[in-house]
């Protein structure tokens, strides 16, 4: 129970909370298991809480009016997802699927309220955190809206390899060309122009059939100019 105390205490909703009230949150949560392509919970259900992902990868998704899918995330441990629903207790804003086999915690919507009434240090915490799901999600509009698609697999690149504590790793987890589309709503086709863009850029390495960041500095200038260096001939 301390590993698990210790993961969760890195969540944003529970950043700064006490060990007891850790401890609070982990007693009001059940565990459960699933199998590899199994559903965790559907978009416009009745809430399903707040969600840790404690083992495995989990896919959150939505359904386009055509009938595609469109990936919102891949979370791996430890992770949260559905805090909008588990605080207003509405229906789920999305899909949640297990890729591989994985383990959540779920803490129920009457649970997850008590605690944000009854612990001002979880509530503060929780607040700033839905603040944070909010910015992402305008910062992600506006990268749909605006950006190119290289610039949008650099930020991609960028996030994935940045842990909740902010450690940086050199590698980012290892996303299939395919994720990645899903990821930034475009197709497989462009995701591999665009990593040979970045390749050729001096941006990004590869190993094997893995992508490495070779220069962060320059994928953190892509990301925030939107401009692709223009000394190196790069594909469009």
């Amino acid at each position: 129970m301390a590993d698990d105390l210790a993961d969760w205490g890195c969540l944003p909703c529970f950043h700064g909370v006490t060990a007891r009230v850790l401890a609070r949150i982990h007693d009001g949560a059940h565990l459960r298991a699933y199998q590899a392509g199994a559903a965790i919970f559907s978009e416009g259900e009745d809430s399903a809480g707040f969600h840790i992902v404690t083992e495995g990868l989990v896919r959150i998704y939505r359904i386009s009016p055509e009938g595609r899918p469109h990936t919102l995330n891949l979370l791996r441990p430890v992770s949260s997802f559905n805090e909008v629903a588990a605080v207003d207790g509405d229906s789920n804003p999305y899909n949640a699927t297990a890729v591989t086999a994985a383990h959540v915690a779920v803490i129920s919507h009457p649970v997850m309220v008590a605690l944000l009434s009854q612990e001002p240090t979880l509530l503060a915490a929780t607040v700033q955190a839905l603040a944070r799901v909010n910015r992402e999600y305008i910062e992600r509009l506006e990268d749909m809206t605006f950006r190119s698609i290289p610039s949008r697999l650099a930020k991609l690149f960028l996030h994935e390899s940045t842990s909740y504590a902010g450690q940086i790793a050199e590698a980012p987890s290892r996303l299939s060309q395919e994720e990645i589309a899903a990821i930034l709503g475009t197709t497989r086709e462009v995701v591999g122009r665009a990593l040979r863009g970045l390749l050729n850029a001096g941006l990004l390495k590869k190993r094997g059939r893995e992508f490495f960041i070779a220069d962060r500095g320059g994928l953190e200038r892509l990301a925030e100019t939107n401009e692709m260096p223009i000394s190196h001939g790069l594909l469009p």
